[in-house]
This record gives C-alpha cells, sequence and structure tokens, in this order.
C-alpha cells in the first residue's frame, strides 16, 4: 500500500479542502505549535478506525461551522488515493448541517471505498477495502503518534504477533501441541506397561521417580526464571519510566526556572514601562521635552524684531536731527545785521498788519504804502512772517506733544528675556530635552524587551504544556520530586540478571540430566514385545515432539535475528558519524521480546539520549516494514507526528538527509526546520537544509487574520514548497 494523496476537507482547523500530493520516498510536512500537525495526523487516524461511526461535532471545522445559514449544510470529509493492487480509494466522511442559531446535527455518515475496474470506478464498504489493503496488524506499525509510541514491544504479546504474521510461525504452535500431547500420552502407556514388565519394573520405578523430581526441578527453575525475567521487565520498564520522568523532571526544573526568571524580568520591565505621562509631564518637566527648538525660534524672531527696532529708531531719530539741523539754519540766516535784537515776532500783531496793509499806510512810520510799492511788500512779507512764525510755532508745539515710535516696551523686554534664556537657563532647558528623550528612548526599548520576555514566556509555558502532554501520567507535582531510587533499581534489576543466569544454568544441567534419565528409559530392554512396541512409539513421538519445538524455536530465533541484523543496517544509516552503538532484542520469560540498546560487547548502555532511543526504535520499525514487505509482498507507510521532538538540530538535519535516502515511504508531520526570528517571533523555513533534500515538502501554518481568543478563526493553509 503506497499513499499517493490525502485530502482533508473542514476536518477541525482544516477549513475547505486540504490536499497533499505524496511522494513514494519522504513526505516532510513542516508546521510550528498550533499550526495544525497534530490534527493531520488525527484525521488519518480517524480515517484509518473502523470501530465507531465516529460523528463527534469537534471534528468540524469551528470557522466553517460559524458561516453556515439556518438549513444549510456542509461535510467533514478525509480521503486517501493509493495503491495497492492497482489504483484505489479510501473516504470517511459525515454532513453537518445547521438547525438553529446555536445547534449543529450531524448526520449521514459514510464510510466509502472504491476500486477501478478496468475503465470502471465501483465502490465497496470502506471498513472491507482497509482491512484487504492495510489490515489492523499491519496499522499497529504504522501510525506513530510522538517518540513514546516507537517502541512496539512494549507489551507482551508484541514478538508473539510479529512473529506470527510474518514468520510462519503460526503453524509450528498447533503441530508443537499436538506432538506434545502425544508424547505425554505415549509416556503415560510405556510407564503404565513397563511397571507390568518383570525385568525392568524395578529400574522403571526408580527412573519414574527421579524423571518426576527432575520435571518438578526444571518446572520451579523455569518459573523462577519467568519470575526473575519479569522481574528484570518490571524494573527496566519502572527504570525506562523514572530516567523518562528524571529527564522530564529536569526538564521541568529547567522549563520552571526560565518561566519565573523571564517572569521577574516581565515584571521589571513593566515597572519600566508603567509611567504616568500626564503627570510626569508638568512634575517632572518633560513639557519641555521639545522647547529647545521653540527657544530657538523664540530667539531667532526676538533678535530680528530688536533689530527691526534700532533700525527703525535710528531712522526716526535722523528724521527728526534733520529737521532740527533746518530750524537752526534758518534761525541763523535770520539773524540781523550788527548782531541786532530782533523785536518779537508777535509785534506788530496780525491784525495791525493786515490793517495797515488795507489802509496802504504804515501807521509806525505814518508813510504812505502804496499797493506795489517797497513799502508795502514789507509790510506783506512781515504779515507772512507772522503768519509763518504762528505755524512754526504751532508745529513745535505739536512736535512737543508727539508720541514716540514706540510707545511701549515689549520688543525690548523680549530681547532682554531672550537674552537672559541664553546661557544657563538654555542649557538646563537642553538638558532637560536631552534627559526626557533618554527616558523615553529608554521606555521604549523597554517595551519592546518585554515584547521579547512575553513571547519566550509563552514559549515557556507552550513547551511546559507540551511536556505535561507528553508525559501524561506525571502531573506537576510529581515532576517536581527527586528520582533518587535509579540506582537502587538499577542494583536490582543487575541481580535478577545474574539471578536468571544462574537459574538458566541449573536449568541446563537439569534438562541435560533429564535427557540422559529419558535415554536410560529408553535404553531398557523389557521382555514383553507389546512394552517395546510402545517403547519404540513413545520414542518415535518424543522424536518428533523435539523436532516441532526445535523449529519452532529455531523459527523464532532466525525471525529476531534478522530483524536485529536489519535493525542495525538502519541505525548506522540514521546515526551517521555518531555512536549509535548496537541494537539487541532480548527473549523474555513471558515470550516477548524487549529492546536493549548495547556495546559492541554486549554491555547495556544504561542511559541512551532520547536521539540514541528515537533512532533505535526507529531502525526496528524500517526492519519490521522490510521484513513485512518480503513476507507480504506488499509495502506500507510509515506516519509519524512529532517523532524528533527532543533531538538536536544537527542531528535533526542529519536524520532527515538519511531518511530521505530510504527506499521506504514515510511521512513525517514537524516543527523541525524551521528557523525562528527572536525579534519578531515569525518562523522561516531553513530553506538551506530542504534544499538539500530530495523529498516533497509542504508548509501548513495559521492564516494570519485569525484571533488568539475566536476559536472560528482558525484555519490551517497547506503550501507546497517542492
Amino acid at each position: 500500500m503506497i499513499l499517493k494523496s490525502i485530502k482533508i476537507k473542514n476536518f477541525r482547523s482544516y477549513y475547505g479542502e486540504s490536499i497533499f500530493e505524496l511522494s513514494e520516498g519522504l513526505t516532510l510536512i513542516i508546521g510550528g505549535n498550533g499550526d495544525g500537525k497534530t490534527t493531520f495526523f488525527e484525521a488519518l487516524e480517524w480515517l484509518f478506525n473502523t470501530s465507531t461511526e465516529d460523528i463527534k461535532e469537534s471534528n468540524i471545522s469551528a470557522k466553517r461551522k460559524a458561516e453556515l445559514e439556518i438549513c444549510e449544510s456542509d461535510e467533514v470529509a478525509v480521503s486517501i488515493v493509493f495503491e495497492h493492487d492497482g489504483e484505489k480509494e479510501l473516504e470517511k466522511s459525515f454532513t453537518f448541517e445547521r438547525i438553529s442559531k446555536d445547534n449543529v446535527r450531524c448526520k449521514d455518515f459514510k464510510f466509502f471505498g472504491y476500486e477501478n475496474s478496468g475503465s470502471e470506478r465501483y465502490s465497496v464498504k470502506g471498513s472491507n477495502l482497509l482491512e484487504q489493503s492495510f489490515d489492523a496488524v499491519i496499522r499497529k506499525y504504522c501510525l506513530f503518534k510522538g517518540e513514546s509510541t516507537l517502541n512496539v514491544f512494549d507489551n507482551t504479546t508484541a514478538l508473539k504477533t510479529l512473529v506470527e504474521t510474518f514468520s510462519g510461525i503460526k503453524r509450528f504452535d498447533d503441530l508443537v501441541e499436538l506432538s506434545t500431547d502425544f508424547e505425554a500420552k505415549s509416556q503415560n502407556a510405556v510407564n503404565k506397561e513397563m511397571l507390568n514388565d518383570k525385568k525392568c519394573r524395578q529400574k522403571a520405578n526408580d527412573l519414574n521417580f527421579r524423571l518426576t523430581k527432575v520435571k518438578d526441578e526444571i518446572q520451579t527453575l523455569k518459573s523462577d526464571i519467568k519470575q526473575q525475567d519479569e522481574a528484570i521487565n518490571s524494573y527496566a520498564a519502572k527504570l525506562e519510566i523514572l530516567e523518562h520522568n528524571q529527564e522530564a523532571s529536569e526538564q521541568y526544573q529547567d522549563i520552571k526556572n526560565r518561566i519565573k526568571g523571564l517572569s521577574d524580568k516581565r515584571a521589571k520591565m513593566r515597572n519600566y514601562t508603567l509611567v504616568d505621562y500626564n503627570a510626569m509631564l508638568l512634575d517632572e518637566s518633560w513639557i519641555l521635552r521639545s522647547f529647545p527648538k521653540v527657544l530657538q525660534e523664540y530667539q531667532k524672531k526676538a533678535s530680528a524684531l530688536s533689530k527691526q527696532k534700532r533700525k527703525l529708531k535710528t531712522q526716526e531719530d535722523e528724521r527728526r536731527g534733520e529737521e532740527r539741523g533746518k530750524q537752526i539754519a534758518i534761525e541763523h540766516i535770520q539773524k540781523l545785521a550788527n548782531g541786532a535784537v530782533e523785536l518779537p515776532w508777535n509785534l506788530p500783531d496780525q491784525e495791525t498788519m493786515q490793517e495797515m496793509l488795507d489802509d496802504h499806510i504804515c501807521k509806525v512810520c505814518g508813510r504812505e504804502a502804496l499797493e506795489g510799492s517797497e513799502a508795502y511788500e514789507f509790510m506783506k512779507n512781515k504779515l507772512n512772517e507772522y503768519l509763518r512764525h504762528i505755524q512754526e510755532t504751532t508745529k513745535k508745539d505739536e512736535q512737543k506733544d508727539e508720541k514716540p515710535l514706540f510707545t511701549n516696551s515689549y520688543i525690548d523686554e523680549l530681547h532682554t528675556r531672550q537674552i537672559r534664556m541664553s546661557g544657563e537657563d538654555e542649557q538646563r532647558i537642553a538638558g532637560i530635552a536631552t534627559e526626557v528623550s533618554g527616558q523615553l528612548k529608554f521606555i521604549q526599548d523597554r517595551k519592546i524587551d518585554l515584547d521579547k520576555i512575553e513571547k519566550e514566556l509563552q514559549e515557556a509555558e507552550d513547551e511546559k504544556s507540551r511536556l505535561l502532554i507528553q508525559s501524561s501520567d506525571l502531573t506537576e507535582e510529581m515532576l517536581e520530586k527527586d528520582f533518587n531510587d535509579i540506582k537502587g533499581y538499577f542494583d536490582q534489576k543487575g541481580r535478577a540478571e545474574i539471578r536468571v543466569a544462574e537459574l538458566t544454568l541449573q536449568l541446563k544441567r537439569k534438562e541435560d540430566e533429564k535427557r540422559e534419565l529419558d535415554e536410560e528409559f529408553a535404553g531398557l530392554e523389557p521382555e514383553n514385545t507389546s512394552v517395546k512396541m510402545y517403547q519404540r512409539v513413545h520414542t518415535a513421538l518424543r522424536e518428533i515432539m523435539k523436532a516441532f519445538t526445535n523449529a519452532k524455536e529455531r523459527n523464532v530465533t532466525e525471525f529476531l535475528t534478522s530483524l536485529e541484523k536489519k535493525a542495525n543496517t538502519y541505525l548506522g544509516k540514521l546515526n551517521e558519524n555518531d555512536f549509535h552503538g548496537v541494537i539487541y532484542l532480548r527473549r523474555t520469560a513471558e515470550g516477548s521480546a524487549r529492546i536493549e540498546l548495547c556495546s559492541e560487547d554486549g554491555t547495556i548502555i544504561p542511559n541512551p539520549s532520547d536521539s540514541q532511543k528515537t533512532t533505535m526504535y526507529m531502525s526496528v520499525l524500517f526492519a519490521i516494514s522490510e521484513i513485512t514487505t518480503l513476507k507480504r509482498e506488499q509495502d506500507y507507510p510509515l506516519i509519524f507526528d512529532a517523532p524528533t521532538s527532543n533531538m538536536g538540530g544537527f542531528k535533526e538535519n542529519s536524520f532527515y538527509n538519511v531518511i530521505d535516502k530510504i527506499n521506504k515511504q514515510c511521512i513525517i508531520v514537524t516543527k523541525d526546520l524551521l528557523i525562528e526570528d527572536k525579534t519578531t517571533g515569525e518562523s522561516s523555513l531553513d530553506n538551506k537544509q530542504i534544499n538539500q533534500l530530495t523529498c516533497s515538502v509542504y508548509r501548513i501554518s495559521k492564516a494570519a487574520d485569525y484571533s488568539q481568543t475566536g476559536l472560528s478563526t482558525i484555519q490551517t493553509t497547506t503550501t507546497k514548497i517542492k
């Protein structure tokens, strides 16, 4: 069975239809936390489950459900197209319909398969097609959710199921059971007849007594070995749990300390950013932050106004000086000869002068002054001089009362303030501005730091949640404890292994003793010919039983040896240029097996790393898959959800490079090969590493317009990268 494509429609976060075209080798589906990786895996689990008609409302896309109008319907569907003796298709679906504002009804569950026969396509029952192409036994070795599910030998029936399914040993079980029953019955018949034979009676009694005793001892030894083996398995299981728990505890403590440190840093950053800007505006003079520029503009304008005022004042002073100079010059010109003193300007007065002009006579000297005469012109000029003097006097009086050019001193005050603020005050204000700018930048930087811390804190919380999910049998309280009894379990397991070795040696001796007694019993020579006949039949049946038992045991041993050899081949590939140890498949007393990672001398590696355990278990899975393909002449895919979550970055890259080269269909859903920008928190593909791979790659992610609190806004988008 080779998967060619997977289609998911309206299944949880997969809104609408999402189609994945798969290669026959490796297909990577890469996404971050919450992007829909696990949902992809669970969609396939839902499709491959034949036990119930699963039409849970929780499987419906919340976004599509929210869009439905009353009486409108749509469907949830998961389907695969695959190659298995021709192209086939398997689809599981159900319909959902909105019947009211708050209620949706699920109905019409369908599970159909489709096969092609020539040019025709016909439907078959989905569960039947699934069992024919991909039966339940194979599916147990196909889907693996997380690293904790990779160990297929974690139950007592695993080896028996594998051997019966893939080695053909089941036919030996019936033969061994039948031949053992015949041998026991023939043994009883021989014993009975021997007791009636006079010649061999005593010897037969003695041998039967000794054989019974040896058989009881063998049974006791086997029981003790089984008990010790069960103890070893129990200690191994406890150690694995404790080691996992101890590692989980250490991881938990590390995460807890990181969360505490980040929480403290977050509180500190919040204190830095919690500023009452209204109070700081006046109380801390933050209002002056922009004042240096205002002051510079003020100084520029005050200087310009002062300069303009001085210029206008100078021009006015010059004008007034000129007028004063003119008056002085006139007065100088009008001085009388010989330095005589002028008469007062008001003698004679205006009325007298006008009267003399009108009468054409000088009433001072009594001479006639006809119009046009020299005397007349003198009096006329004298009158005009009088009038001019009146005007000038009036004008001077007006000038004495004239207001100054600038009636106020505002510009002078502005200029004085500008001069005063250009010294220490200007420096002080500039210092305040610089300090405020520095404080604001500090606060902004702390806000950026706070955003980073919030993201790191959320990542740590998510990591803690994943750890608790992976350790579902543990609580936070249990993870707080120390697991100091690991050494005690190691010691007890070691003592049990030593005891098993001792008991096994004793068992071998007792089995050798029983074999000698059986041979001695078979060598008895009774007198009665019928007893001899019983004896020969029993010997034949015993040999047949031993042959079938040995064949069954050899089949199991050969199967485990072959599986172990193939697993170590894959282990070497998955750990290129790195220490990887050797895989041993150990038989257990209850008939199963356990996987152990050892050094080449057989010494168990007591605490292999997570990456070593992961590659060890995956190597066994690849080996099982190869054997299955050889035995059944049909391949099947391996589908993993986050199998390498505890590997380092370099190890991950090497792992995918190797998987890419293995001739095996693998579908791996992972968050590996993503690079996170520590500044923005955004993730992008590691294109440099991806370009080195030849496999198919899909990127799944949440659509950008989602709400952090609204499930109905979540949608997984699918992008084919290569």
